[in-house]
């Protein structure tokens, strides 16, 4: 399985992920986690505070690291030996896109924190989780702040049955499920019965491709009918007690609404399952 990059600014939300991050690696086998954390931000932040003043790289770095140094300490305390933890403190802004640092670290995937409404302190990291799961090329996988790892045994798809085998990254969802060995429901959301019913010829077709893709699984198809995108994947979550929701960022409107919806709306309907934007 690929190795995890985990960016982190010692926020609670941010450690809260790390953590959630190590339980993952676990399960899935893989060998190495970096911690990643650019504080060129952070420094900047500290010179628009008049407290500040007078600080540079070398007052700031060894902060860092200690910083870094404990949280490696509590991830150890949970992990085995087979886990190669690494750290990068590096003086450089962080940007919305972690492609770079994914390939500079040899890591496939990202696993970050998002931050609830009201928690300055977390603005860092949390404020740009979303802007990272869109543009970094790499698989991101969102952690809420009440999530706790444990074991992923149920993973939901969401699909708009548009296009299934130019949009679906199928090769994202055969190492989520080979690796976690969950079960997998494909998940459909229309407003209403009479909204399918307009194209049910598509949605026929589309789904025989996914099924032709997803066959070794055996999985449950499923169509939810709610008005709201949002509570739709509240009550299926709740329901089929998922611990993970894979969704396609270009390609379901849902994610650009959650680009543009407050923090603590994001995390209304979501509030403890970690969501991968998977990439084509």
């Amino acid at each position: 399985m690929q190795n995890i990059l985990v960016p982190v600014d010692f926020s609670p939300t941010s450690q809260n992920a790390a953590l959630y991050a190590a339980g993952l690696a676990e399960q899935i086998g893989s060998k190495k986690l970096v911690l990643y954390n650019a504080f060129q931000t952070i420094l900047s932040n500290f010179h628009a505070n008049p407290d500040g003043e007078g600080l540079d790289e070398q007052d700031l770095r060894p902060l860092q690291e200690d910083a870094m140094h404990a949280l490696k300490l509590e991830m150890l305390r949970t992990t085995s030996a087979n886990l190669r933890i690494e750290s990068h403190c590096v003086y450089e802004g962080f940007g919305d896109d972690l492609t770079e640092v994914c390939k500079k670290t040899n890591t496939q995937w990202v696993v970050i924190g998002i931050t609830g409404g009201g928690k300055i302190k977390e603005k860092l990291i949390g404020s740009n989780t979303l802007k990272v799961a869109r543009n970094s090329a790499n698989q991101v996988i969102i952690v809420p702040p009440n999530a706790r790892f444990s074991a992923i045994r149920k993973v939901m798809l969401l699909t708009d049955y548009n296009h299934v085998d130019e949009t679906t990254p199928f090769d994202v969802i055969h190492q989520v499920i080979i690796h976690t060995q969950a079960s997998l429901d494909v998940v459909h959301i229309e407003a209403d019965p009479a909204s399918k019913e307009r194209h049910t010829a598509i949605i026929q077709q589309e789904s025989a491709v996914m099924h032709r893709h997803l066959l070794p699984y055996f999985p449950q198809y499923l169509t939810a009918y709610n008005p709201s995108f949002e509570q739709a994947i509240h009550d299926i979550t709740k329901e089929r007690a998922i611990d993970l929701i894979i969704i396609i960022p270009k390609k379901i409107g849902f994610f650009d609404r959650l680009l543009n919806a407050s923090y603590t709306d994001l995390l209304a309907f979501h509030s403890h399952v970690p969501i991968l934007v998977a990439h084509k």
